[in-house]
């Protein structure tokens, strides 16, 4: 799986990738926090 050399990913490309995959990472982040928080409070 080789990609075509000219066709490179712009820096705005690099960057939108980027911050959507930051914002999927902290989304699963506050989703296991929060189960987390909620488990602490129902099952003490």
């Amino acid at each position: 799986m080789t990609r075509n050399p000219q066709e490179r990913r712009t820096p705005e490309q690099i960057r939108a990738s980027n911050r959507r995959l930051g914002l999927v990472l902290l989304a699963i982040a506050a989703v296991f926090f929060t189960a987390v928080i909620i488990n602490q409070g129902w099952f003490s």
